[in-house]
């Protein structure tokens, strides 16, 4: 409930101990957001918990909250939140982006700025999973992707298309030539290296080769990884995919260098050509 001065011998309605409650339990099942939200004077003393699989913005105005309120806020889905910046101001050591199972808490200094402390992450293992996207159309992109990982690492599963195509990955919407690649291709029809930039869809990285095929054997199938991805240095990506060019099964290594000088932010994943995905799942984590 919202901030409020008692008096002596007020008597509290059961509706206003319910919400007292929630505020005590860190917002209770009343703070489930489904969508993008902007934060109400209400929210002070409580928690937001974001529980979407599409990425989402927490907006932060002015003249809600008075200096020590606090609001903590969690990210129980798969698509990433950000705490946004409306009228207020709101710094950080960290980053601002909310991967699954992170959170953090605003303390607000005054009435228009808060600092956003970061908590620890999502659950052992090291990988936080930063967007669970299904394939559809041509292609499908991951953008804002937090700066705060080592690398990032994704999988491509059960992958079917509208017709027989390579899978590729780009990199920060880049369709220029600042890609290198090696890549070893093999089916029970042939096997042949390629070495140098790959001559599809404006070089791309090619991961992994799908058809039409439904069966288990034959849906296409990939994991990569992208090292150094913040920085001005050059990045590494390798690869390994399965999956069918058409009648037989195929497998694809690829290893290779992305040499624009930029951080990576967004990562698509896309059918060559106009050949379009008609199901399977693009998973991205964040690697601590």
């Amino acid at each position: 409930m919202a901030k409020q001065t008692f008096t002596t011998g007020q008597v509290l309605l059961a509706s206003q101990l319910t919400s007292l409650q929630q505020t005590a339990m860190l917002g209770g099942s009343a703070s489930n957001k489904t969508s993008s939200y902007t934060l109400v004077a209400a929210d002070a003393g409580g928690a937001i918990s974001m529980t979407s699989t599409s990425a989402t913005t927490i907006t932060v105005n002015t003249g809600l909250f008075a200096a020590g309120d606090t609001v903590q806020i969690t990210n129980l889905g798969s698509g990433v939140s950000t705490i946004t910046a409306g009228t207020a101001t709101v710094n950080t050591s960290a980053s601002l982006a909310l991967a699954q199972y992170e959170s953090g808490t605003l303390d607000f200094t005054s009435t228009s700025a808060a600092i956003f402390i970061k908590g620890a992450g999502g659950a052992g293992g090291g990988m936080t999973l930063i967007s669970s996207t299904a394939l559809s159309g041509n292609s499908v992109t991951v953008s804002s992707i937090p700066s705060t990982y080592v690398k990032l690492f994704g999988v491509v599963t059960d992958a079917v298309a509208s017709g027989v195509t390579g899978v590729l990955m780009r990199l920060n919407a880049d369709t220029g030539s600042n890609y290198t690649w090696n890549k070893r291709y093999n089916s029970s029809a042939s096997v042949f290296s390629n070495s140098g930039a790959l001559n599809q869809d404006s070089f791309d990285a090619l991961i992994a080769y799908i058809s039409t095929s439904t069966t288990q054997q034959l849906k296409g199938f990939s994991t990569f990884e992208i090292n150094n991805y913040v920085g001005t240095s050059g990045v590494f990506v390798n690869s390994q995919g399965i999956g069918s060019n058409g009648t037989d099964p195929s497998s694809i290594i690829m290893i290779g260098q992305y040499n624009n000088a930029a951080d990576i932010t967004s990562v698509t994943v896309k059918c060559e050509g106009a050949v379009t995905f008609s199901s399977g799942n693009f998973y991205l984590y964040g690697v601590k």
